[in-house]
């Protein structure tokens, strides 16, 4: 009797154990409501063209993002986001154009430092820099300006975050990016490591690989420093082999850029960028030099809310061929968003 009384205690015990880990867990779901928020921003500005007979000047929208992002769980969220501009803009006739098309159609899971994402999803390749230069409604920066690689892509991605010293991020992509269809079998892999070794210095490096008819690699070294609250500095080095998979055609690209925060709402940047390319055999030229050459940009920027911003700025093209003019123009840069 005594050890049936035993066991019905044990009994008893294990079942209110598990009921209330059960009550435990269902009021845990109870709290989490599922909810979502829509989201935009929107890129403007007037430009004015200077030291030249054209003299071209004119109000732009460059860019308009529209989303909304669901949460169906603590773990689960879903992103929509399109953006409306130009797919393309190496022509003036491109940059006419506007379309609307998906930016993000994800599904993301986030556990812990875990972060998983599938779908039409933001690539990690420059996304470190973008946010370090923090001025992206000014100018794009190095990589996506001169097409090293897309913002957004359709893939799956994974990205951990092992202690406050060191992350990594793998992707796997179709590598024609967010306004392109895949058109062929061949997949472009990235893969990324985010180190911040003392307090205030970042430092990233970024490979991927993909083969079509020939074999186009891209590596990325990046080290960036957070001068507290008075401002930031951060420089880049690119290079990319075999771009747009045409055999030896490389191209090679540095990138430096900082800030000054004189006070909360105004800020000093400016910013350097060299593009280059390799010499052919037996070509007297670079293979790409129409396009290479060095960007000046500098200014102020004046924030009297957190979701605006509002830039004057001077930029400069200096082309590397002598037949090519440079481009300079006084900027008025906009940034607002929701």
């Amino acid at each position: 009797m005594k050890t049936n009384r035993q066991i019905l205690l044990v009994f008893i015990a294990y079942v209110l154990f598990f009921s209330n880990n059960a009550f435990s867990q269902n009021q845990k779901e109870e709290i989490f409501k599922p909810s979502g928020k829509a989201y935009g921003k929107v890129f403007s500005n007037f430009h004015y063209q200077l030291f030249s007979d054209k003299q071209e000047s004119a109000f732009a929208v460059d860019r308009a993002y529209f989303g909304y992002e669901y949460n169906l769980s603590s773990e689960f969220t879903v992103n929509l986001k399109l953006d409306i501009g130009s797919p393309n803009q190496d022509s003036q006739y491109d940059i006419l154009k506007r379309y609307a098309y998906f930016k993000n159609a994800e599904l993301i899971y986030t556990k812990d430092n875990l972060s998983l994402r599938f779908g039409l999803i933001d690539l990690y390749q420059f996304k470190v820099q973008e946010k370090f230069w923090g001025h992206r409604y000014v100018y794009k920066s190095l990589q996506d300006e001169h097409k090293f690689g897309s913002s957004a892509d359709l893939g799956a991605s994974l990205a951990y975050k092992f202690n406050d010293f060191i992350s990594a991020d793998l992707t796997v992509m179709n590598g024609e990016g967010y306004n392109q269809l895949q058109s062929d079998n061949a997949y472009k892999t990235g893969l990324g490591l985010t180190l911040k070794p003392i307090k205030n210095l970042t430092a990233r490096f970024y490979a991927d690989y993909t083969e079509q008819d020939e074999i186009q690699t891209s590596l990325v070294a990046f080290l960036g420093y957070q001068l507290k609250k008075l401002g930031k500095i951060g420089v880049e080095y690119n290079y990319q082999m075999n771009n747009k998979y045409k055999a030896d055609q490389n191209i090679y690209g540095i990138s430096t850029y900082a800030s000054y925060n004189l006070n909360e709402k105004w800020e000093l940047f400016g910013r350097y960028d060299k593009l280059w390319s390799n010499k052919l055999k037996g070509e007297e030229n670079s293979w790409n030099l129409n396009k290479d050459g060095s960007a000046i940009i500098g200014g102020i920027q004046y924030s009297p809310h957190k979701k605006i911003k509002i830039a004057a700025n001077y930029q400069d093209w200096y082309p590397s061929a002598k037949n090519l003019d440079n481009e300079s123009y006084f900027y008025l840069n906009l940034e607002f968003k929701f």
